[in-house]
């Protein structure tokens, strides 16, 4: 079995749900979703439409904290502006695949990304939710993602709807002249599928080493358990080299599943490593 983390192979199962139908768009930087495009789009996806920032039809680029945003314009087809973007893609039913993350998450699809507690007198602010509103309502599938699953993040019902996909069965999306597609949610422990309005998201797998008992207790909604859940598949030698040579050299994507205490020591450790590519190619 090839040596992964599990941040790995969450970016590979991410990279499963890209495909060469609609627009993949990077939205802000979140490395993991970013990984998960690019190494799409250097394997079995290569014609998926990427846009990021407001760079169109973008090449893929290597992770950086501080180098992503230009080497998106500088191998795009064209630049536009953000309203531009935004009727063209989001609200013309042309996007695919934009993976999003939140502070909450329910089972009905719905998340949260503006507040916890009262929204006069919230215990936390959050940063809101942008466009995310529109790409989860509108894209062909929502791909959502989540590093620690746990009961309060993936909760009964989110304190503040910052957006929900509404409509999930194919019937009743394609009545509503929305793209049909799933909700597909990737975590730490296990992918969670729901593609009809009437059922409860379903274990579509498990990761290795880990049991469906665990998922359950771990999950704030009801889930559907088949007889049999499979395995998630471990990435393959060549997406691991992919990742960590190409892709994702300085271990940026791993930011999100360290721990809060050393955090800033990591991304220091990053930030130096970048610099020092920097001063390289200017030698």
């Amino acid at each position: 079995m090839n040596d992964y983390e599990v941040h790995e192979l969450m970016v590979c199962r991410v990279a499963a749900e890209v495909d060469d139908e609609g627009v993949v768009v990077m939205g802000s930087f979140t490395p993991l979703a970013y990984a998960a495009y690019m190494l799409a789009k250097l394997t079995h996806a290569r014609d998926a439409y990427l846009a990021g920032f407001d760079a169109v039809g973008m090449a893929p680029v290597q992770l950086a904290f501080t180098g992503a945003e230009a080497a998106a314009y500088k191998g795009a087809v064209c630049r536009w502006g953000m309203l531009t973007e935004i009727n063209s893609i989001h609200l013309s039913n042309h996007g695919g695949v934009e993976a999003v993350s939140s502070a909450q998450f329910d089972g009905d699809g719905a998340i949260n990304l503006s507040v916890i507690g009262p929204f006069e007198q919230p215990k936390v602010r959050l940063p809101g939710g942008a466009g995310a509103a529109e790409v989860i309502k509108m894209y062909r599938k929502m791909i959502a993602y989540f590093g620690n699953h746990n009961s309060r993040t993936l909760v009964d019902k989110v304190g503040f709807v910052t957006g929900t996909r509404w409509k999930v069965g194919p019937e009743s999306r394609e009545a509503a002249h929305l793209q049909p597609g799933p909700i597909v949610v990737v975590t730490n422990l296990a992918v969670l599928v729901k593609d009809e309005d009437d059922r409860p998201f379903r274990v579509e797998s498990v990761h290795p080493g880990v049991d469906v008992e665990t998922v359950v207790e771990n999950t704030g909604f009801a889930l559907d358990v088949p007889g049999d859940v499979p395995t998630t598949a471990v990435p393959t030698a060549d997406q691991l080299r992919l990742l960590r040579e190409e892709i994702d050299p300085y271990g940026t994507v791993k930011f999100d599943f360290v721990a809060g205490k050393d955090r800033l020591a990591y991304l220091q450790g990053i930030l130096d490593a970048e610099w020092q590519r920097a001063e390289a190619s200017l030698r």
